[in-house]
């Protein structure tokens, strides 16, 4: 018979096969879940130390359950990577179902990768995903890190705080929400006077969980506008977002930001 199936009675399901069926219902998409400490990383000389976290990787669910530690080779620069490694081999004790069975897993590894990563596609006959948690730069006796976590999360449609002295006003929809898919932030609002801020164009203030890790940065927007008081003419300015808050920037003079009583639009940017 050709056809078979695996989630279904009587059937023995490898992990493979559970393993494609989760990368495709996450979008095939591979990141650092918000659990434990989020694989924080510290450095000792060239000894670093990866906090608890769990990570989606090609449909395989990892976890540091206690601080994982690996040596950086010196005077190198390069990543530091969970590793999916499926030419190892797992090895177990005892019988699958019976007191006393226990699985060593073999096939997941932190590892320091200098040069380009392997990122095959485990679930159609690769063998080896390496998924970056920070870079490295290192000396004879020391190591700079950078934490890059790529997030895999839909944290759904949140409140989006605003910046001290913003308001709604009350011409038009009152909205400020914002969501965060796989590292990418998406904020849309409506209604929203900036006069009363200290600078007259900040509109949200920022968490350090909706950071990006450069800024000042230019955010996409589909724009930002201003209306008038008649509601009949837009002003399009640029999202800049900064370490602690977003604000708006005239892409014209012919509107002053004294005048920014109804701000509209979509913000998206990339925490990472």
């Amino acid at each position: 018979m050709a056809i078979t199936g695996y989630q279904f009675d009587m059937q023995a399901v490898p992990a493979s096969k559970d393993a494609s069926v989760i990368h495709a219902l996450t979008g095939e998409s591979n990141g650092v879940l918000r659990r434990g400490n989020d694989f924080a990383i510290t450095a000792n000389g060239l000894q670093v130390t990866i906090g608890t976290g769990q990570a989606i990787i090609q449909g395989r669910l990892v976890e540091v359950t206690s601080n994982e530690s690996v040596t950086l080779p010196a005077n190198s620069t390069g990543k530091i990577c969970i590793v999916v490694d499926l030419t190892k081999t797992n090895s177990v004790v005892g019988v699958p179902g019976q007191s006393g069975y226990s699985a060593t897993i073999n096939q997941v590894y932190v590892l320091p990768v200098v040069g380009s990563l392997t990122q095959d596609d485990l679930n159609n006959g690769g063998y080896i995903y390496e998924l970056p948690l920070a870079t490295f730069t290192t000396t004879s006796n020391s190591a700079t890190i950078v934490q890059t976590n790529s997030i895999f999360n839909d944290t759904g449609w949140k409140q989006m705080t605003l910046a001290d002295g913003a308001k709604f006003n009350s011409k038009s929809n009152q909205y400020a929400k914002y969501r965060v898919i796989n590292n990418m932030v998406t904020i849309i609002f409506d209604g929203i006077d900036l006069t009363g801020t200290s600078g007259k164009n900040q509109i949200f203030k920022l968490t350090q969980d909706i950071a990006p890790a450069i800024t000042p940065y230019q955010a996409m927007l589909f724009p930002i506008v201003n209306f008038d008081d008649n509601n009949s003419n837009t002003y399009p300015a640029t999202g800049v977002v900064s370490t602690d808050h977003i604000y708006a920037r005239w892409n014209t003079n012919t509107f002053g930001a004294s005048s920014f009583t109804h701000a509209s639009g979509t913000i998206i940017y990339f925490i990472g």
